[in-house]
């Protein structure tokens, strides 16, 4: 970095909004995303995926929990005023509230672009943000643009799907339940070994789920490098609907089974995987199925899919 310029910031949890935000980089910052600094929470996939990147790793902030915003908030911004942070941009959640309303106070513009989950409407932090006259908004969805949001672009702009070739049946699956704790998803793995033929080779991570008693051997979480590897390994890729994994899928030409965590189940905080399944669904990017209703034709039509990058979408 030159004297006197300043450099972009990059914040965001881990996980899919970590994965969105890297994938995005390029796009909101052409020029300047190899420069950048990342403020995250360190863990197998975040030091693998930002390895040689400039990195400030900070303690996790657990979703709507204000006190560990509050907490975080002087370090943060203490992090890109020493950085010489022009302009920080964040996909979420919770330590985006430590980094953004502040920004303009370490002399930073703030841009808040949510989630591809957010189909429907602002996350509990997008709603924070939209209250905010300075801070810049920016949507994935054109149908929530307005006079508090603007859209430009979409992780998903990237990627097309088409045929490639018959239906056959997969021989390696690999299986990933996501690692956001508490919750876990017992119930996918329980279907799975109804519907997996005993000859498929299969692969779980499973993260912060309790497989005890079920006779699955498991790795609970993978480095970035490890995870995308398994991934191209795959013949088939059934994901719970997490961002991160579904978008580690189509970078590597893969249309996985999405099958949405149920907050009714106790599954996670809220129902917006049912809106990832859905958009994917609909973008012909993946095969959506409840728990309930999956069979392993969803699995081999999965398979017969493969996706390819068109180009990066324009900031």
């Amino acid at each position: 970095m030159s004297a006197g310029a300043g450099r972009p910031a990059f914040v965001a949890t881990t996980g899919g909004h970590l994965v969105q935000l890297y994938h995005l980089s390029r796009v909101v910052e052409p020029d300047r995303h190899e420069d950048g600094v990342w403020v995250t929470h360190r863990t197998p996939q975040s030091e693998s995926l930002l390895a040689g990147r400039r990195v400030h790793y900070v303690p996790f902030v657990h979703a709507r929990r204000y006190d560990e915003v509050l907490r975080a908030t002087p370090r943060v911004l203490a992090l890109l005023r020493r950085e010489g942070v022009d302009v920080a941009y964040s996909t979420g959640a919770a330590i985006s509230l430590a980094a953004l309303p502040l920004a303009p106070l370490v002399g930073a513009r703030g841009v808040f672009i949510e989630s591809l989950a957010r189909a429907d409407g602002p996350s509990a932090s997008g709603r924070v943000h939209e209250r905010l006259p300075w801070l810049e908004r920016w949507t994935q969805y054109p149908q929530n643009a307005g006079p508090r949001w603007k859209h430009r672009f979409s992780v998903l702009d990237s990627f097309e799907a088409r045929p490639a070739g018959e239906l056959a049946d997969p021989q390696r699956v690999l299986v990933t339940l996501g690692t956001a704790r508490p919750w876990g998803f017992r119930r996918l793995v329980e279907r799975l070994l109804q519907v997996l033929p005993p000859t498929a080779e299969v692969v779980w991570q499973t993260g912060a789920t309790d497989v005890s008693g079920l006779g699955v051997q498991a790795v609970p979480m993978m480095s970035d490098a490890d995870f995308r590897a398994e991934v191209e390994r795959a013949d088939v890729v059934v994901s719970h609907a997490g961002v991160g994994s579904f978008i580690r899928c189509l970078e590597v030409g893969k249309a996985p089974v999405l099958v949405p965590r149920r907050a009714a189940r106790g599954e996670h905080l809220d129902d917006h995987q049912l809106q990832i399944a859905a958009v994917a669904q609909a973008k012909g990017l993946a095969v959506s199925r409840e728990v309930d209703d999956l069979t392993w034709e969803d699995l081999r039509t999965a398979a017969s899919l493969e996706v390819a990058w068109t180009a990066a979408p324009r900031g």
